[in-house]
């Protein structure tokens, strides 16, 4: 069970369980006429004072302590604009104010579901957040988790964001991010639900309690050759904001505007949280709850044999990799036209397309056919990621070219021959049995990657030399055959 932390005070708390898997162990409900300054602190000024030019974003807002207001069970955030102007100490002058508060070195956590009920705002240059940053950490390389955050604009405000950065100290950020449209209209309009479930190396974020999005480390194709995933070290706090753009507002955005935050709860879970599907690379067989965490063995294949216009390199591109061209380049190492690039990768919905050498070519794919998404203006190839697979279309094709194995299921043991492949395996199996002479493994691509004739007095075969993932163990004798999948890992 992962636990929260809390410094500086304590809190008696509710044991009432949320759904079947969560206790509420801590809430601000923002009851009473002001802040509880035992968990929160008010951030005031430009940022300058910590060599920040508006807070490290151009922002044009001067923060101040008095447009933070607590009243009728609501914390109201307030924007207004300063005709005077506000200086800070760099000299600069800021001709809106508002409030950010945070519960550094007072309140922090680490791990749970956490979760805020606010209603934003409208307005071009409106810039509302509820986010996390580590405390005592630096930034982008100690992380950042944006819980939600929102651009509102002249129209209303139906799209949402949430946002994980890593990154290098000092250097920029790299992170993954979603945007979320409404399906009830306004989110101004009506106070919506904005969290995360937070677990070792994995995060999800949830909008009116919908998961909309997830990470893990695999997402990211920096990690982790360039960068590390920082989102298990360290405790983090709380800060809420109403920011105004770099850009600025127009003649249509109305001063005062808030946005208004009714409670937050955090919950801790009650039983063992991970990955639940045995097939799966990172399977938890002491999981009592499914969180969404499970990583698949993915393996894109595409026959570059019927394009016309010359290439060096395909690549893979899509959600999973933030289009970006080169980093997910295939290879074709037996010179068949046929590119390959196996990858790990979080479950959940993806989009993607096949090109080459950085977007000089790509697949001109029809929104009509059963594989894409449908959309005319960005046709992509759809992938629901649940099991370990083989994708092997042609370009520009939906059909698949080759027979590709997907994985559906393991078993651990054949009542039929009393075998018994231990999975996950390191390496070694043991035949149980000696009623199979021949074996061959196969690998999700089909090719035979181990052959042995001589079975009879063999109780041990070491795979050791294999690469980890998933394999098809074809046992035979002159009466029968038997297909056992196993998993080697690293």
């Amino acid at each position: 069970m992962k636990k929260i932390f809390f410094l500086s005070f304590f809190i008696v708390f509710s044991s009432n369980s949320f759904g079947q898997a969560w206790n509420l162990i801590w809430e601000e409900n923002f009851s009473g006429n002001s802040l509880d300054q035992s968990v929160w602190t008010h951030e005031l000024g430009t940022g300058s004072q910590y060599g920040l030019w508006g807070w490290g974003n151009g922002e044009l807002q001067f923060y101040q302590s008095g447009n933070a207001e607590v009243s009728n069970g609501t914390l109201k955030i307030i924007a207004k604009e300063e005709p005077g102007g506000l200086t800070d100490s760099w000299g600069n002058t800021m001709y809106y104010s508002s409030s950010r508060i945070k519960s550094d070195n007072k309140f922090t956590v680490k791990y749970g579901k956490i979760e805020a009920r606010i209603k934003t705002v409208n307005g071009e240059g409106f810039w509302p957040a509820f986010w996390m940053l580590p405390s005592g950490g630096s930034w982008p390389c100690d992380g950042e988790i944006d819980i939600m955050e929102q651009w509102a604009n002249d129209w209303p405000t139906n799209v949402t964001t949430g946002a994980a950065h890593v990154g290098s100290c000092p250097g920029q950020s790299f992170y993954q991010s979603f945007q979320h449209q409404s399906q009830t209209g306004n989110y101004s309009s009506s106070f919506h639900l904005y969290g995360i479930e937070w677990d070792e190396d994995y995060i999800a974020w949830y909008v009116d309690g919908v998961k909309v999005y997830q990470v893990s480390p695999t997402s990211y194709p920096t990690i982790p050759n360039q960068h590390t995933w920082p989102f298990n070290s360290n405790d983090w706090y709380l800060i809420l904001n109403l920011a105004i753009t770099q850009s600025g507002p127009n003649s249509l955005t109305v001063f005062p505007s808030q946005i208004e935050v009714d409670y937050i709860k955090i919950y801790e879970n009650n039983g063992v949280v991970g990955c639940k599907d045995p097939q799966a690379l990172n399977y938890n067989s002491l999981a009592t709850i499914s969180n969404g965490s499970c990583e698949y063995q993915v393996t894109f294949r595409v026959d570059m044999n019927n394009v016309s216009s010359s290439f060096n390199i395909p690549e893979v591109n899509g959600t999973f990799n933030g289009w970006c061209g080169n980093c997910w380049q295939m290879e074709d190492p037996d010179g068949d036209g046929i590119w390959e690039k196996q990858v790990t990768m979080l479950e959940g919905y993806y989009e993607f397309k096949f090109s080459a050498d950085n977007w000089a070519i790509t697949e001109p794919l029809d929104p009509g056919w059963a594989c894409t998404n449908g959309n005319a203006q960005y046709t992509n190839r759809t992938l629901e990621v649940d099991e370990n697979v083989v994708i092997c279309p042609q370009w520009n094709a939906c059909v698949p070219t080759c027979s590709s194995i997907i994985i559906s299921e393991i078993s651990e043991n054949n009542k039929k021959s009393n075998l018994l492949y231990p999975n996950p395996s390191f390496g070694f199996f043991n035949l149980n049995s000696n009623n199979f002479s021949d074996l061959k493994v196969v690998d999700v691509l089909g090719k035979i990657v181990y052959e042995n004739n001589s079975l009879e007095n063999t109780q041990t075969i070491n795979l050791k030399h294999l690469p980890f993932g998933f394999y098809q163990c074809v046992l035979s004798s002159k009466e029968d055959q038997y297909t056992q999948k196993i998993q080697i890992l690293k």
